[in-house]
Order: structure tokens, then sequence, then C-alpha cells
């Protein structure tokens, strides 16, 4: 072959390489950010100061280490799966009900995301049942600058989860803009009661995290979590004000991130200050491996560690949301 011919074939090949290959820069842009409620995520030890005792060997629901190993796993597969979709494992994945650090660095360690370096932020709660909203993130991407637990202190009402604030850069491997972002992860109370007093202390979970919003002017901050309440609620009206909700109003194609009596409803939400949301698209998981058939309602249902009292081996009644970064 003549040389004119073999430097062709030698362009040729760069030109495939180079337009082939998956780009750098595109994947470092897909960047997602997850929250997902894990039901109930808890070890299968006794805590003596927390009311976690259904959840062990002894307990009503004879939780054991295999089960908890099943149900680590299948979190583990669920964010490996988000790759995927979206071409990049999460970089910053929040999580409400999490009992401990330890189930946190299970996760993290005994799994396959292992290899992806996962570092854990947890602070204990006061409530009562043990469980707490956390978060992973990997390094490469997100160095937290500060952290703290916010109290949330309710009248006349049981001691409630805190809401975690982080503040850290964002960025990864050298690619610029690098943001500062103020993120908080929340579990406002749940629907128990009466819908005056649920109602009444879900408003005042939102109004001290409106406090921190104001401290900060509302600059740069991410707001995840389990409302417990959908957008078109009093509560988004309270907390709205300056910060756009990604979800939106309750969207049919969405669906949502539970189901409830038939009726898909979006609780699991992001927002996320005015002058920093137009970088960010909202987005809701539904892998198969996180849903089952609904027999009572049809269509699907997510696919639960328990139904009542009896072991059904999934994961969650919440599916997962999560936004991913435009550069």
């Amino acid at each position: 072959m003549k040389g004119s011919e073999v430097g062709k074939y030698l362009i040729v090949a760069l030109l495939l390489v180079i337009f082939l290959r998956p780009s750098a820069t595109l994947a470092q842009q897909r960047r997602p950010i997850l929250f997902w409620n894990l039901e109930n995520y808890f070890d299968p030890f006794d805590d003596s100061l927390t009311r976690d005792d259904e959840f062990t060997p002894g307990g009503q629901r004879h939780w054991s280490w295999r089960r908890f190993e099943t149900k680590r796993n299948h979190i583990a597969k669920v964010l490996i799966a988000l790759k995927d979709e979206v071409g990049e494992f999460p970089v910053i994945a929040a999580f409400a009900e999490v009992e401990n650090r330890f189930v946190l660095e299970q996760l993290v360690t005994a799994t396959p995301l292992v290899k992806l370096g996962y570092k854990v932020i947890h602070r204990d709660s006061p409530d009562r049942r043990g469980i707490d909203v956390a978060l992973i993130y990997r390094e490469d991407f997100f160095t937290p600058l500060e952290i703290n637990n916010i109290e949330v202190v309710l009248p006349n009402a049981s001691p409630t989860r805190d809401i975690l604030m982080v503040r850290g850069i964002f960025s990864g491997n050298g690619v610029e803009p690098k943001d500062t972002v103020n993120i908080f992860v929340i579990h406002f109370p749940s629907k128990w009661g009466s819908a005056q007093e649920s109602l009444s202390r879900r408003k005042g979970a939102a109004n001290v995290l409106v406090e921190q919003l104001e401290s900060i002017e509302y600059q740069n901050a991410i707001v995840m979590g389990d409302f417990n309440d959908t957008p078109d609620s009093e509560i988004f009206g309270i907390l709205g004000s300056r910060m756009d909700v990604m979800g939106g109003e309750q969207d049919e194609s969405l669906q949502g991130s539970i189901k409830y009596k038939g009726r898909w409803e979006l609780i699991d939400n992001f927002l996320i200050s005015e002058n920093f949301s137009s970088n960010w698209e909202f987005s809701l998981f539904r892998p198969s491996l996180l849903l089952e058939e609904d027999s009572q309602y049809l269509g699907h249902k997510p696919y639960r560690t328990y139904i009542g009292p009896r072991y059904n081996g999934g994961v969650s009644d919440h599916l997962p949301v999560y936004i991913v970064r435009k550069w």
C-alpha cells in the first residue's frame, strides 16, 4: 500500500475516533443530583435510643442481615442504573428515611458503588424512629465547605427530622464554571392526624426552611426532599416566592413519585433559586426494577420492601427524582 493511501486511512481512522467516541465534555455536562426516600432503610441491630425494634430479627418485621443486604444492593443497582438514562452516575444522591451512618457506609463500600468513591454526609436527627436525611457525593465533582443540621422545632408536636444543609463547590474535572451551591435536604412531617394538624406541622417546617433561605438571600440554593405535599399545596406557596419548583404542577406525564389509592402523586421534588434554576432539568426515575404490577388499581406501583407486615422483597414506596445540570 502506498504511503499516501496509508495516510488517508490514518486520517479517516482518526476522524472516526474523534467523532464516535463519547465526548468527555458532553459526559461532564450530564451531572445528575438525585433524591430518594428509601422507606425504612434500617440496619438489623437494636438501637436503645430510638424506636427501631420492629426492624430487628426479633421484631415485628423480622428484619435480618440478609434482608438488609438485599435492600442495600437494590439501592446500589438503582443508582448505577441512572447512568443508562443520563450518561453519568449521580454526582450527589440524597436520601430520606435512613437510620444512621452505618447503612450509608454499607451502601458506598460494600456494593459496586465502592468504585465511584462516594463519601457520606449524615447527622442524627431527633426523630423518635431514628430516621434521618443524608447524602452521598463524589469527591471528583463536589467539595463540601460547610455542613449544618438545622433543627425543626414544631409546637405541640413530636420531634421531627432535621434539615441537612451542605454548602459546597460543584465543579468536576476542571470544567468551568465552578459554582458554590447551598444544598438543603428535607423530609417534612407526614400526613398523620387530622388534615389541619398535619398541614400546620409542614407549614412550620417550611417556615424554618424559609428562614435559612433568607439567610443566604436565596442564592444558588437547591432544596430537595420529601415534602409530603404536591406542588399545588399551600406548602409550595410558602416556599416558592423566590424558588422555582422544578417538578411544576401535577404533570400527568411525570405521574408521580408515590402511588396512593391508585393515584400517582408527586411529593418528592426539587426547588431551586430563581437565579440558578435555568441551569437544571427535572426528571422522575422509573426503572423497571423499582416497579411491580398493581393488581388492585391496575398499571404499576412502587416495588416496596413490605406490604403491611408481609415481606415483599422490594426497595421503597417512593420513586427517585433527579435534576441534571446543563452547562
